[in-house]
C-alpha cells in the first residue's frame, strides 16, 4: 500500500493506492462514520458492486446506478442523485462514495458540494485517467447543452481509493488514455522518465503522476494560474478529439496534441533537431499512434472559432524544456506561422 497526503485548502485528505479493495472499509472508516450512498454507472455496477457491498457491510450502504457515458454529467442526474439523498433521509453526517470514471467522481462531487452545503465525498477511480487526471484537485462539475463542465465547484474529496484491481478489467483503449495523461506529466516534472513509462509499473506510474499533479493543484487550486501547466497537449487534443467524433480516446488525443507542441515549441524557442528528438523519445516512450489526418486549417478552425471574437489569442502550454513548460499567449497568425 502507498499513501499520499494532498492538503488542500479545504481539508487534507489521502488517496490510497491498494492492488485491491480489501483496506476500503479501514480506510472510510478512518474519515466518516455515517450512512453512505454508493453511486455507480451500469458498467462499474457490474463489475465490482458486489465486492464494494461485502467490503462495506459495516455501513448502512444505498446504492444508485446512472448509465454509463457522458450524458449521465447532467443537470438531470444532478437532481436526481440529490433526491435519492433527500428520499432515504441522508444528513450533513452522511456522504457518498463514487465508483466510476471522471463522469461518475464529477458528478458526485457536485452533489456532495451541495446537498446540505456540503456533506462528506469519497472516490474510487476506476479507470486509470480518472485516477490519475480528475481524482485529485477539486474539480467537481456537469455540463449543460451549451457546454462542458458549465455548473459546478471546487470540492476536495475527504478521501481516493485506488485499487489497481481495478484497472485489470480496462479495453486498450482506456489503459492507453490514463498513459495520454500520464506521458504529460512527465513532461511537467522530471521525476518521471521515459524508462518508468517503458517498465510499466502500475503503482510507480500512478503514485508519481498524482505526486506531480498534486504538488500542482497544492500551489494553484482553484486554477488562476500554475494549473494550466496541467493543459500541455489539451488544446490541441482537444480539437483532434472533437474533430473525430470522439473515436479517439481523450489521452491518444492528448498525446498527438503533445506531439504537435513538440513541433510547435521547437519553432517558437528556435530549438535544433537534437532537442526536439529529445522530447519525442520521451513521448514516444509509450506507443501511441501520433498520426493526425485532419488538416492544419481543420484544427486551427476548432482551436480558435469559439475564441477569435473574444481575444484574437490562444493561450498555449509549450515545452522550454523537460520538467519545465510554459503557458504562452499566441495570437492566431503567430500560431497559423508555428503550425
Amino acid at each position: 500500500m502507498k499513501e499520499l497526503l494532498v492538503k488542500a485548502k479545504e481539508r487534507e485528505y489521502k488517496v490510497v493506492i491498494e492492488k485491491d479493495f480489501s483496506l476500503l472499509s479501514q480506510k472510510v472508516k478512518e474519515v466518516f462514520g455515517g450512512k453512505l450512498a454508493v453511486v455507480y454507472d451500469e458498467n462499474t455496477h457490474a463489475l465490482f458492486s458486489n465486492e464494494i457491498t461485502q467490503r462495506l457491510k459495516d455501513f448502512q450502504i444505498f446504492e444508485i446506478v446512472f448509465p454509463a457515458g457522458e450524458n449521465t454529467k447532467s443537470l438531470q442526474s444532478y437532481a436526481k442523485l440529490l433526491s435519492f439523498l433527500a428520499d432515504n433521509k441522508f444528513t450533513r453526517g452522511d456522504g457518498i462514495l463514487a465508483v466510476g470514471g471522471g463522469v461518475i467522481g464529477d458528478l458526485c462531487g457536485f452533489v456532495a458540494s451541495s446537498y446540505m452545503r456540503g456533506i462528506c465525498y469519497m472516490s474510487c477511480p476506476t479507470t486509470l485517467l480518472s485516477c490519475v487526471d480528475s481524482s485529485i484537485g477539486g474539480k467537481t462539475a456537469v455540463n449543460l447543452p451549451e457546454g462542458k463542465n458549465l455548473v459546478g465547484a471546487f470540492y476536495a474529496p475527504s478521501l481516493v481509493y485506488v485499487s489497481l484491481s481495478a484497472f485489470d478489467s480496462l479495453p486498450e483503449r482506456e489503459i492507453e488514455c490514463g498513459m495520454g495523461e500520464i506521458v504529460k506529466y512527465a513532461f511537467l516534472d522530471g521525476s518521471m522518465t521515459a524508462s518508468d513509462i517503458k517498465n510499466g509499473d502500475r503503482e510507480d506510474l500512478v503514485l508519481k503522476s498524482l505526486k506531480i499533479k498534486k504538488k500542482v493543484v497544492e500551489n494553484d487550486e482553484f486554477d488562476r494560474g500554475e494549473r494550466a501547466k496541467l493543459n500541455l497537449g489539451h488544446t490541441v487534443g482537444h480539437a483532434v478529439e472533437s474533430l473525430s467524433s470522439y473515436a479517439y480516446s481523450h489521452g491518444l488525443c492528448v498525446a498527438k496534441g503533445i506531439d504537435k507542441i513538440i513541433d510547435i515549441s521547437c519553432k517558437y524557442y528556435g530549438y535544433n533537431d537534437d532537442k526536439k528528438g529529445e522530447f519525442s523519445a520521451l513521448l514516444n516512450s509509450y506507443k501511441f499512434d501520433l498520426d493526425i489526418e485532419f488538416s492544419t486549417e481543420e484544427i486551427l478552425e476548432k482551436i480558435t472559432v469559439d475564441k477569435k471574437a473574444e481575444t484574437g489569442a490562444v493561450n498555449l502550454v509549450l515545452i522550454k524544456d523537460i520538467a519545465n513548460v510554459e503557458v504562452v499567449k499566441l495570437p492566431f497568425e503567430r500560431i497559423k506561422e508555428l503550425f
